[in-house]
Order: structure tokens, then sequence, then C-alpha cells
């Protein structure tokens, strides 16, 4: 029987099979865990930053948590390669002892409670929390701080994390040492928050960079029934370790997932992907550039939701559905993607939980998608692993379909995931190879650096490693292109990996295979009569020297892969060849049977020489973006005497004003401010990083006279429109989709009109013999020239504005909130459309103004919501009408006024 009043227990055997301070403890793999002790393994802390889970045993391996770097100079390469081949049976196995390795980088090295465990142990404040560790120093910092991440109860989220509560000092002995501390746990709110450990650096300390090993942590607080929460917790969590199932990878119907070797995210509005003129997408001439300039899409990653996901309460799945044709449109999409030999994956956004709900989970919604559609996969965005229930899930309702995960996911969730991004991963001593792909070799994970303006490492770790690439330049409306040079290099790259895929997906891999040049690293992939040696060079270039010794074989031909060409080689005695070729940074040698020498190679071998051949035109042409600082010229309206306002207006007079504007990046960027020299535009037009800040000091403007309506367009308002012009929108979708069965209901008369797109409402304001306002009209009308932060005055009052979050209220409400000259709801109620139109040849937008009604709650990711300041704008990046129409925009019109 368990006993529960004892510490938590985290154990890992180091060398020996060695229990410390617990009887009858086992090690990882060894079986269930026995009376109050659990083992110390990857299932209960999770390492952060760069600290990463360590088999014991493999001191031979230089490596982190992403990369293994190759023999050290000196090191005698089969002793390295034994430990390579060891520590891949121990992972496979299940069978290893493990330490965590923490690497502090001047900015951050933790470790952290599995979630799970920390809120079964559900921590209180003023309490005593028992910290043991056994750990030991080996370079830089000797202090071990203790914290917490504050989790949000409603979602689980990370809010913050408490100041500093205790520390642990390691002395420098290089020798394992037992350390304790006694921690209170901090004031936090119990009934919204709860706590999770955590254990490590950052830079409040000291930035020098440290290491430290850690194979033993014990918690304990004296609450026996949380206590026994915790353990419980623990023991399902340990059942979950063991060998490494690898069935997922023979499974004939997720084979294709090793051979996807360029993927591309494809953010569905960008003008290469749909013509809003012809209004349809255009998947052809989207795949003949990718095959042009690429080398061609293995597969495509369709994505419909973020940065707009949140703007009303639409969900995900309602963002699929409202794309240009719905789910049938998708659905042809994908089929002409399947004809072209492209597979399409679809994107979940886990975080997505504050827009409508539906009475399905996540997991069976997206089942339902990807069978509606014929999907051949799901990207999870922000995850690093799926549940078993969703992989269960996907099989029944549609076999074949691959998980891919944006974070770097545990070693247990490749049995679920056949693929995975490599974004951001850290090579401490470049070139190194990737843990998983080493792990197993059909796991194929894509190379990503989505801000880098150049990608060459990318393309080298990829290639070097016969990994993926992911290939991404419009960023969520940041226009982001590849240079020449790049898309040139992975051209070359991807067209060797697609025609050896087999090779490069081998248990037979070879890494580091020596070379004949200091610095040249070279991969051996064997394959019966055909050998490829992907080459990376780290020195200068290597001009026809001597690159491989290989044993001499007489029924072998040699080629330059890279370049297209047959390659020179030297005899070296009765047994020995040289090959002799030229390396800048990348190469490829193939050593083939003659009798294997066939159409498809001469092939290969010809574009090879072409793309070698291929001249990089100062000027690239594909790459070119048109200007958005200036918006679309605004035709004026018949003007109107001052003396004889039109009825809903106010006169708003002529003054030259300073906008001053302020918002979030939201990984789109804005506009660049009139006057900024273009090598500054990038500071506007760049997305990241997400939160930062972007200020706008526009003006002097000088802003001529003018009516603007006291209150947006209402639903009666646009009615009488209807009524008299008969208006139907080319594209029907969601027009006044608030109107039942396109009537308007009688209690939404005074209710500002929604559900329109920007014709719609320029098609109104002409009948109307108005326009849309400007911004800098829109934005003298709401804040004066005063510089107030609310069209009120500078304090947020909330009996000014719609705080209802869930629905309109009457256009001419909240008298006590207008602006300056009079006009209802500039903060709140909906946002509102303005003649601020922009297309840079990518990406079209609008600028909506004032805010809503409506918040979508729980996460960073969401458009911003709720009553807006003065000071506030956002990019409205456009697609089509059905989704362009929503539920929060609506607009008001202005008259030019006479002289």
């Amino acid at each position: 029987m368990l006993s529960y009043t004892k510490p938590i227990m985290f154990l890992v055997f180091l060398y020996v099979a060695q229990v410390i301070a617990m009887p009858q403890s086992v090690g990882w793999g060894a079986g269930t865990p026995e009376n109050d002790s659990i083992v110390f393994c990857p299932t209960t802390f999770v390492p952060d930053h760069k600290s990463i889970w360590k088999p014991v045993g493999t001191s031979a391996l230089r490596m982190n948590g992403h990369y293994i770097a190759g023999p050290a100079k000196g090191q005698d390469r089969d002793e390295w390669l034994a430990a390579m081949h060891e520590y891949r049976r121990c992972v496979r196995e299940g069978n290893c002892e493990w330490m965590i390795e923490m690497n502090f980088d001047g900015k951050g090295g933790w470790v952290i409670l599995s979630s799970e465990i920390a809120l079964a142990m559900n921590v209180k404040t003023g309490e005593k929390l028992q910290v043991v560790i056994d750990a030991r120093w080996l370079v830089g910092r000797n202090d071990l701080g203790v914290t917490f991440d504050v989790m949000s109860r409603e979602n689980n989220r990370w809010l913050k994390s408490t100041p500093l509560c205790g520390v642990l000092s390691i002395p420098k002995k290089q020798q394992w040492q037992r350390i304790q501390t006694e921690i209170e746990i901090p004031p936090f709110d119990y009934k919204q928050q709860w706590l999770r450990p955590r254990l490590g650096m950052d830079k409040s300390r000291d930035s020098v960079d440290s290491r430290l090993e850690i194979r033993n942590i014990q918690l304990h607080i004296d609450d026996t029934d949380r206590m026994k929460a915790a353990l419980d917790t623990m023991a399902v969590l340990y059942r979950q370790i063991g060998s490494l199932d690898r069935s997922l990878y023979d499974r004939k119907d997720l084979a294709w997932a090793s051979h996807v070797f360029t993927c591309h995210f494809t953010f569905m509005y960008d003008l290469s992907f749909y013509d809003p003129v012809a209004g349809r997408y255009t998947l052809y001439k989207f795949l003949d550039d990718g095959i042009h300039e690429f080398g061609g899409y293995d597969a495509i990653l369709l994505w419909q939701g973020y940065p707009r996901l949140g703007l009303d309460d639409r969900n995900q799945f309602d963002m699929y559905r409202d794309m240009p044709g719905g789910l049938t449109g998708i659905r042809d999409l994908v089929r002409q993607a399947h004809k072209r030999g492209v597979k399409i994956f679809i994107d979940y956004n886990p975080w997505d939980r504050g827009t409508r709900r539906e009475n399905k989970s996540d997991d069976e919604l997206l089942a339902d998608l990807v069978s509606a559609i014929e999907a051949d996969g799901i990207f999870l965005d922000t995850m690093s692993g799926c549940s078993p229930r969703l992989r269960k899930l996907l099989d029944e309702a549609r076999p074949g379909v691959v998980l891919a995960p944006e974070g770097y996911p545990s070693v247990n969730q490749l049995s679920r995931l056949s693929m995975s991004w490599a974004q951001w991963l850290n090579d401490r001593v470049p070139p190194g190879l990737l843990v998983y792909k080493w792990i197993e070799p059909r796991h194929l994970q894509h190379q990503i650096w989505r801000w880098d303006r150049n990608h060459r490492t990318e393309i080298e770790k990829a290639f070097f490693n016969g990994s993926g690439m992911l290939v991404w330049e419009n960023i969520f409306g940041t226009y982001n292109p590849w240079p020449m040079t790049d898309r040139l290099a992975w051209r070359r790259a991807a067209s060797i990996l697609k025609h050896f895929a087999k090779h490069f997906i081998s248990e037979a891999w070879d890494p580091f295979y020596p070379t004949l040049v200091d610095r040249l690293h070279a991969n051996r992939w064997p394959g019966g009569d055909v050998i490829i040696f992907s080459l990376h060079n780290e020195g200068e270039p290597i001009r026809n020297k001597c690159l491989l010794e290989l044993p001499a074989n007489g029924r072998m031909d040699y080629y330059d892969l890279w370049n297209g060409q047959p390659l020179e080689y030297k005899k070296i005695g009765e047994d020995k060849v040289h090959q002799i070729g030229s390396v800048e940074r990348l190469g490829c040698i193939l050593a083939i049977d003659k009798n294997k020498v066939d159409r498809s190679l001469k092939d290969l071998l010809n574009r090879q020489r072409r793309n070698a051949a291929a001249i990089i035109n100062k000027e690239d042409r594909r790459n070119i973006a048109r200007s958005v600082i200036d918006a679309q010229p605004v035709a004026p309206t018949v003007p109107v005497a001052r003396n004889r306002p039109p009825a809903g207006t106010v006169y708003v007079p002529g003054a030259t004003i300073g906008m001053k504007i302020e918002h979030r990046r939201r990984e789109c960027g804005c506009y660049p401010d009139p006057g900024t020299p273009s090598d500054k535009w990038v500071n506007y037009l760049w997305g990241n990083p997400h939160r930062e800040i972007i200020r706008h000091d526009i003006g002097p403007l000088e802003i001529k006279a003018f009516f603007i309506d006291e209150a947006e367009v209402s639903n009666g308002d646009f009615k009488r429109f209807l009524d008299e012009t008969n208006y139907r929108p080319r594209h029907p979708e969601n027009f006044l989709k608030h109107w039942p069965n396109g009537e308007m209901p009688a209690e939404l008369a005074d209710h500002p009109v929604v559900y329109v797109d920007l014709e719609d409402a320029r098609a109104y304001a002409n009948w109307a013999g108005k326009r849309l306002p400007t911004e800098a009209e829109w934005h003298l009308a709401a804040q004066g020239t005063d510089g107030r932060k609310w069209p009120w005055g500078n304090e947020f009052k909330a009996e000014c504005c719609n705080t209802t979050g869930n629905k309109t209220i009457p256009a001419r409400s909240h008298p006590n909130g207008r602006s300056p000259y009079g006009c209802y709801h500039m903060s709140g109620n909906v946002w509102e459309w303005t003649e601020s139109y922009r297309d840079d040849g990518h990406t079209r937008f609008a600028i909506i103004r004032g805010g809503s009604y409506y918040q979508a709650p729980g996460s960073i990711w969401y458009f911003d919501g709720g009553p807006q300041p003065c000071d506030h704008h956002a990019k409205m990046i456009l697609m089509w009408p059905g989704l362009d129409r929503c539920a929060t925009i609506g607009f008001r019109c202005v008259m030019d006024a006479a002289k």
C-alpha cells in the first residue's frame, strides 16, 4: 500500500542503479514505481530554454535538446559513433537513466515541475515548500533560484512569474552535492490561479554563461491529501514512460510524411493565392511559382485565422467555413493540389477558447474538418504534442492524416507526430545533427526562422541533416520574401533530397564521415549500390581539392550532385580513391554503380547544372512590394454649404492636426508614417516582436472642413438604401447575416449595421451622396484638437460606451460619450471602416477605428477588442466579402464642406 506522508521524490540513477534517500525505488523504464518514490524522469519535470534531459553514459557526446555535435577535435570517431548508437538505443528502448543538464546562456535556464503534478499539489499562500536537490556545478554561476509560474485556473495559461522566493547555492566542487532549502509560498489569488514551481537561473543576478547537472529533486508540503493527489498523478505520468513506439512510421498511409522536404506556409489572404477580382483561388499559378523558385512544394499549410481571429466571435473552424466557396471550395482546392502531388495541411490554434463554442470538442471538430475537405495533415500551432484521443479520432475519420507541432515535442510524442518544426532551435556547435532525426530518421523536421532575411543557415542545417524546410514569405501580412540566392540554393538542395528520399530517411545513416579537408563535414547516406554524401563546409571555399577517401570500386561512377557534374578522382594505392571537387558552403557527392545511371539521374544532373549556372540578378523582380505609406486616393463629394448641414451630421471645422497612434505589432505590422525614409519602413512594416508597440506620429496634416454622421449607419438606414437601390453584392456570403432570411429585425433598426464589407459601405455612402471618412478625418472627429485619450475626455468611463461584451446597442445611445463635435460611439459599439485601403501587391488591408462591444477573452493572440482610445487603430487584413463581413464592423459617412 502506498504511503503518502513522505516527501514527493523525483529520482534518477547516475551510472549505477542507486536510489537516493528512498527505499525500493526503481530506475526509469524498469517497471512501475514502488512505495512512495517516483523516478526523476522526463514526465515529471520539464526543462525550459536551453536546459535538457540527457541520458547518463553519453559523456562522449556534446549535445543539447535539439542538436548533437560531431566528434570534438582529437576525439576518436569510433568512440563518438558508439555513444551515438547507444544514445539512440536507450531512447528507443526506454531504459535510459536521466539527468538534467542546465545550460544558462545569459538569458535563462530553468527546470519546471510538471503542470499536472503542480496542479495536484495545489500549494497555498504562506505554507512551506521543502526543496531538496542533488546537483553538480560545472562552470559559471552556482546559484539556483526558486520561483513560481502563476497559472490561470480558467484555462491553465501562464500569467506571470513570481519574484525570486529562495536560492540554493551549489558548492563549486564539480562533485555531486545535496542541497536543500525551505520556501514560503508567496501571495497569489488562489481562487483564480495556481502555482507551478520552477528552479533555475535568470539574468537578474548575473548573465555569465553557466552549466550544472541535476539528478534528483524532492518537493514536499505538509498536507497529506494533496501529497496523495500529487503522487497519484505522478504514478499515472510514470506509466507513460517506456519504449518509443515507432509503429507510426511503419504505416503505409503515413509514409508520405517522411518525403515532405518543402512545405509552404500559405497565408490564404496573399494575392498570389487568391484573386479577389476574379473571385477564385489561383492554386495552379501558385504551385507553378513554387516549382520555378523552390523546386516545388510537397505540402502547403492553409492558414485562415490569425491575426484576424477574435475580431468577432467566429472561431477558427468558422474561419475555414467562411473562406471562398466554404468547405466545398476548400475541398475542391485540396483535390486540385492532390492532382499535382501536393499535400494539404490545415491549422489548429489551441488557444482559441474565447470565441464561439460548439457542441463538439476541438478534437472532434478537427476530425470532421479534415474529413470534409480531405486534408492530409494538421499543423498544431503553439503546441508541442497531441493527445492520444486526437490521434485516434483522426485515424478513424481519415487515415493518413499527419500531425506536425510548432513547438519542440518531447521524445514520447514522436510516437504520435510524423513531423515537427525545427523552429529557432539552438545549435551550440554547428553543424549539428538533429536529435530527433537521429532517434528516428523518418521523423521529418522543417527548419524555420521566419523573421530572418537570410535563410542560408536554415538551408545548410536542413540539407546536411537530410531534413526539411518551411518556406514562409507572407507572415500574417508582413512581407518577408526569400532572396534569390536562397531560393536557388534550396532549389538545388530540394532536388537532391527528393530524388534520393529513401536514402535520407535510412537507418543506415553514417554521420560525420571523415573528410580530407579541415572544417569540411560529411554525412554518409548509404543505400545498396548508391551512396550519398551531404557536405557542409565551414571554412574558406574549397577549390579542386581531395574531399573524401573511399574504398576503390571499379564499378562505381562519382558525381558532384550539387553542381550536376561528373566528379574527378584519383586512385590511392590499390584499394582507395580520393574524390576531387570544390565546395562553397554546401556540396553533395554521389557514388553509384555504373549500371544504375538512368534517365532520371541524368535529368537531375541537367537541372543541377542549370541551377549552378543561374545568374543572380541584382534586382529581384519577384520580391517587389509596393509602398503602403499612402492610402488609395478618395474622390470628394459634392461640397455642402456650411450653413446647411445634412440631417444627422455634425460639422467638423478644418484643422491642422497630428495623429499620435499606438498599437501592438501583432505580427502583421502596419503602414509607415509619411516622410519615413525607405530604409526605415521596416520599423513599421515588421510584425516582430508580437507585443512590441508601434508608435505613429503623423503630421502635421491639413484637414479640410467636413460633415460627418453623428452616429454609425444603422440597420434602418441601410434598409432604406436597399429598398431604393435593390443593391445586391457580387458575393452575398454573410451579407447582413444578422438579418434572418434577409429581413431586418425591427428591434435592430436603431443599432449600427454590421456584416457589411468595405465595398458594401462604399455603395451605401455613394447612394447617400457621401463617402467614407479618411483615417485622419475620423481621427479628428473622434479626438478633436486637444489630444484627448477618449472621445469624452482623458479617463476611461464605462458608462460612456458599449461594454455589454456581447451585442450592439443603439447608435445614438450614451450621449455623455460623444466626441468634441458631437459624434456618438467613436469608442466601442462597433469598429468603423475608414477610407484607408492599401495594397502592397501581396496583402490588402484597411484601417478600422474605435473598437467594438466584443473582446475575445483568454489569449494574447486575439485581435484587439473592446472600446479603444482615440490613439489606437487596427490593421484589418482583407480576404473576400464572406470573411470580411463581421459582426463587429460598421461605418459612418462624411461629406465635404464648401469653402
